[in-house]
Parts: structure tokens; sequence; C-alpha cells
């Protein structure tokens, strides 16, 4: 038989543990990832949205002379990375790649360069607030690059989330 002292003492001790648990779900356990769009300068995050592998991602730009668009394809690697898949431009001409080693095709007036499979960790911008458009997060526009300060330099990484009650979640 437990003395009443043994009883509060193991009681005291698991509802430690129990806290311990909690605290370290709520606040320290990996809880997915997330796309982050990081300033730079202001050391601010300016967007932020979970993400997982085989999501895809499109980035829409102007080219800021010829003033035509231009769409970027990517997709989320296993390792956090993101895979250049496809570029499509509406023409060739200065600054755009008139001939890489890549399938290329015309379609609905855009010109597609297709399995590039470059990688990149992450991105750095300097934006623009003419230039730089959207983001697309599997089809769905998820970001304006035109609500930053012209020549914002923005980070776009994906980032391990600690703590399921951080606010982002997975």
């Amino acid at each position: 038989m437990m003395r009443k002292s043994q009883r509060v003492l193991l009681t005291g001790a698991l509802v430690l543990a129990v806290l311990g648990a909690f605290a370290w779900w709520a606040f320290f356990a990996p809880a997915g990832k997330a796309f982050r769009l990081y300033d730079r300068e202001r050391e601010t995050v300016v967007f932020s949205v979970p993400i997982h592998v085989g999501d895809k991602l499109r980035l829409e730009i102007e080219h800021s002379f010829e003033h035509i668009p231009w769409y970027e394809f990517y997709t989320v690697r296993e390792d956090g990375a993101f895979n250049l898949d496809a570029i499509a431009v509406a023409g060739y001409g200065a600054g755009i790649p008139a001939e890489m080693d890549v399938p290329t095709r015309v379609e609905d007036g855009l010109v597609w360069m297709e399995n590039i499979n470059s990688v990149f960790p992450y991105f750095s911008w300097i934006t623009s607030a003419t230039y730089m458009k959207g983001l697309t997060l599997n089809g769905e526009e998820v970001f304006d690059f035109r609500t930053l300060p012209d020549a914002s330099r923005i980070r776009g990484e994906i980032i391990t989330v600690r703590g399921n009650l951080t606010g982002v979640r997975s």
C-alpha cells in the first residue's frame, strides 16, 4: 500500500511528464515543411505556406525589356530543394535562352523548354514591383510579388516547421 506522500509525488511526476510531452509536441516536434519568403534586409517572413514533396510551384514574371510573359515551373524535391522542370516564354530574343539542350516546343504562343532538371536549394531574388508577378502553388496563386516594395531582397526556401501550435500547419 502506497503512502499519501508517495501518491502525491507519483501524481506530480506524472503531471510534469504529461506537461513536458505536451510542450514538446506544441513547440518543438517536427510538424511538417513550409515554403517561406524571407525579406533578407528587413529580417522578416513575408509569406509562409505548408508544402510537401511533389508540390508544384509556378513563378510568373514579365521580361523587363521585351515585356513578354515568362513562367518557370518547379517541383519540390524530397531533399527540400526545387527542381526547375520547365520554362515557358512568349518568344525568343535577347536574354531568353534560344536553344537549350532540352525538348522545346511552341504551344499557344509560348515557347516551352522542358525537362530542364536544374536544382535550386533555395531562391534569392531582388524583386521588381513591376515585372515579378505571382507565385502559384499546385495551380492556386498564393503570393503576389507586386505587394512587396520594389527591389526587396527575398529568399524563397523550404523550412522544417517546429511545433504543432506555431501557426503553420501541414
